[in-house]
């Protein structure tokens, strides 16, 4: 399993219960294959236990979290572990223990517990309505369809990403030489990172196609071997693929 998308709810809590919600759309979905969806309504210690036995790359976290904003505002985030002290680590775990549930917690356990993954998106929508209830307000319906939209853009690039992860660790070893093809290589892996950052494809496409341009017509790096070559035109092709994808309209 390369990704796990988890719903974060409080159960039959109106808006709050989000979620699971989105939990039930996505089980119905063929998402790819090594994709995993669950509920992660209980314990934030449960959470991380269940982490530590998937053991995904990438982890995506959909919810419905009050933080001031306009009600039905959705946010994409992307989430670095949380530098905590003791303290703060002590006081999660106690509310973790509780049954406590909010995606922050998790987050927080997981990373103590060392097995939050090394990619970590959270995908949000601001609720209206928080009592006891079931059904989701009229904001949090539309922003559910929109949060859906997001998980489902997340899991279909986590391929993309992971190649990046590799042919970054090959590109910055100093085992190939300098050419102007590995350069066009490392300006398009670091618009990816951007990408992987804010969700979006800025220069993406265009940095490919000069990538493209300059494997064609100037000399490669030397030491490249098969699997080099294979990892850049994988590359290639993935982003090819999304273009397509992202072209057509939902």
């Amino acid at each position: 399993m390369t990704t796990l998308v988890g719903g974060v709810s409080e159960l039959f809590q109106s808006d709050l219960d989000l979620g699971r919600l989105a939990v039930q759309r996505l089980q119905g979905e063929d998402l790819g294959p090594g994709v995993t969806v669950e509920d992660l309504h209980y314990g934030a210690v449960a959470v991380a236990q269940r982490l530590e036995e998937l053991r995904p790359a990438t982890l995506v976290l959909v919810s419905a979290v009050g933080r001031g904003r306009p009600a039905g505002t959705v946010e994409r985030r992307r989430l670095d572990p949380p530098q905590l002290d003791t303290a703060v680590v002590q006081a999660a775990v106690g509310d973790a223990v509780t049954g406590y549930v909010h995606p922050d917690l998790v987050v927080e356990v997981a990373s103590a517990f060392g097995v939050l993954p090394r990619r970590t998106v959270a995908v949000e929508v601001e609720p209206e309505v928080t009592g006891s209830g079931e059904g989701l307000s009229t904001s949090a319906a539309a922003g559910l369809e929109v949060a859906l939209d997001l998980v489902r853009t997340e899991v279909s690039r986590t391929p993309l990403l992971d190649l990046a992860v590799e042919l970054r660790s090959v590109a910055t070893t100093g085992r190939l030489e300098a050419s102007s093809a590995l350069s066009a290589l490392q300006e398009l892996l670091d618009e990816l990172l951007q990408l992987d950052r804010d969700g979006r494809w800025g220069r993406t496409f265009a940095l490919r196609d000069r990538l493209k341009l300059r494997i064609a017509g100037s000399p490669s790096s030397e030491g490249m071997d098969h699997r080099d070559w294979g990892l850049w035109w994988a590359l290639i092709e993935e982003l090819d693929r999304l273009e397509a994808v992202d072209a057509v309209p939902r």
